[in-house]
């Protein structure tokens, strides 16, 4: 069977999955990837319910993976994100710390992810 290519040089069954579900997919950007990112997190530090299963779950290393994730876009990208950019990611890094550190308890536990102590 022959793939159709529209004007984007996707095969025409990426295009059709794309559009059965919601009518268009978001944009392929920066913010959509980290905002991505975000609410992976959100959901391994159990601060938000798993969209499909309707139920939060705490799963810290995979909290800390996407925050390390997050950590490693922003040194990647360093002189490359637009001021809104890169003030995002440090905002939501900043509060993804925070509540990973809240979920660890008291002072003796790891570091928090990304490298930053605080």
């Amino acid at each position: 069977m022959s793939q159709v290519h529209h004007d984007d040089d996707q095969p025409e069954e990426l295009v059709a999955a794309d559009d059965s579900a919601t009518g268009h997919a978001p944009p392929a950007t920066f913010e959509f990837l980290a905002h991505t990112l975000f609410t992976q997190a959100l959901m391994a530090l159990g601060r938000i319910p798993n969209p499909i299963t309707k139920q939060a779950h705490r799963n810290l290393p995979t909290a800390r993976h996407f925050i390390d994730t997050l950590t490693m876009l922003e040194q990647k990208t360093a002189g490359n994100l637009t001021e809104d950019e890169q003030r995002m990611l440090e905002e939501i890094q900043h509060q993804l710390r925070m509540m990973y550190m809240n979920e660890q308890g008291s002072a003796g536990r790891p570091a928090a992810p990304g490298g930053h102590s605080s």
